[in-house]
């Protein structure tokens, strides 16, 4: 009997496919795990990030928080960031202070506070230069891991020696290292048929070389760092002969130097160097316990900003600077102040503190540089004219006005 038309093979039917379900689909996304340098860093940059908001104002956050307050008062001739004389060629005034400078005149907030959002902003970016340079040079996800305990051990060991603008300069040079590194390690392109073009750009290093005199004008001694790191990188990793791309890197050398040459406030290149604050601990005399990071907030909020005050308390002299204040002769003497001036400002205070001291010297001294306000040891000796307006129990230390003269 024949088969009918309707009737098919079953090597004719198609086959049945189950009805897909809706897990089926939409495939679900691949879950994101965050790397453990990620984790850890940010949890270190959260707890760094808070601790500087709980550093007192000594030495070198001190002098970088009076920089500041000097370029709010006078953006385009600030005075020395400790003493009331003219900074004619100071070099604190570098690109980074000049920033901070715009931010405080623009939200009206304290140099203290603008120091303390730059220390978050520093170690973000310290951080992610180590992520961008460790990953240019090892896939190894836990090499930047264990480049942390770096910062961690300089905060644990000593945090009022935390320098701002040098964690800034060491900062933009990781960075400055990685681009580098990717621009000699590019394999250069090539047209169908032509010579293969010549890396890495015009653009490239030139940005290498702003980058280079930025970190010259800010920290002197990181950029000799930068340079040198920046020569092995592009002699180890480039991918074409040097020789045809030694214009191109040369360029990076001038306009590194144009930065550096052309900033208005100094010249990179001749203006000289002083080292950063340092010793957070005043060591009073008569073999006394030191009195470490006395944040003077019981003498700071008597005296306005630009009065003079004469003391010869190291930590006292970064802390009043840093909310805006003068001092006669501050500890670590800015090597842009003509030598003669600091040495008779410090003979001055010497003469002033001296028990032997007549008070006809005093008086001259008080005359000459503006003197109303002393910050005395408890082991010495308050003038007669002097009211006493506030005291630290924990130190012995007195603040007291002298009268105008």
């Amino acid at each position: 009997m024949p088969l009918s038309s309707a009737t098919s093979t079953p090597s004719e039917t198609p086959p049945t496919r189950p009805a897909a379900t809706g897990a089926d689909e939409t495939a679900a996304p691949p879950l994101w795990i965050p790397s453990p340098y990620l984790l850890l860093g940010g949890l270190l940059w959260a707890v760094l990030s808070a601790a500087a908001w709980q550093a007192p104002l000594c030495c070198s956050s001190g002098l970088q928080a009076a920089v500041i307050e000097r370029l709010r008062a006078d953006l385009l001739h600030p005075t020395f960031p400790m003493t009331d004389l003219p900074a004619m060629a100071s070099a604190h005034y570098s690109p980074y202070a000049l920033v901070q400078g715009l931010a405080a005149r623009a939200t009206g907030v304290s140099g203290r506070t603008v120091v303390a959002v730059a220390a978050s902003v520093n170690l973000l970016l310290l951080l992610t230069g180590i992520g961008r340079l460790t990953r240019l040079l090892t896939p190894n996800r836990w090499v930047p891991v264990g480049i942390l305990a770096v910062p961690a051990l300089i905060h644990w060991a000593d945090p009022a020696r935390w320098s701002a603008p040098g964690t800034f300069a060491v900062a933009v040079t990781l960075h400055l290292w990685a681009w580098t590194g990717r621009a000699a390690g590019r394999a250069p392109a090539s047209a169908s048929g032509g010579p293969p073009r010549r890396t890495p750009r015009w653009t490239e290093v030139a940005g290498i070389g702003a980058l280079l005199g930025l970190v010259l004008l800010v920290h002197p001694p990181t950029a000799i760092g930068a340079v040198l790191g920046a020569v092995a990188l592009i002699a180890v990793r480039q991918r074409t002969r040097i020789r045809p791309t030694l214009r191109r890197w040369a360029l990076t050398a001038a306009c590194g130097l144009a930065v550096a040459a052309l900033w208005p406030y100094y010249n990179g290149l001749t203006a000289p160097y002083s080292a950063e604050a340092s010793g957070p601990v005043s060591r009073p005399k008569g073999g006394e316990s030191p009195a470490v990071g006395e944040p003077y907030t019981w003498a700071t909020p008597y005296v306005p900003p630009g009065e003079v005050v004469l003391t010869d308390s190291r930590p006292a002299m970064y802390a009043l600077a840093g909310h805006g204040v003068y001092v006669l002769a501050d500890g670590l003497p800015d090597v842009g102040l003509a030598a003669a001036e600091r040495r008779a400002r410090s003979r001055a205070v010497a003469d002033y503190l001296a028990p032997s001291a007549r008070p006809e010297r005093r008086e001259e001294i008080r005359a000459r540089y503006g003197v109303r306000w002393l910050l005395l040891t408890r082991f010495q000796r308050l003038p007669e004219n002097a009211t006493v307006l506030a005291f630290s129990p924990r130190t012995g230390e007195v603040l007291a006005r002298l009268p105008e003269l």
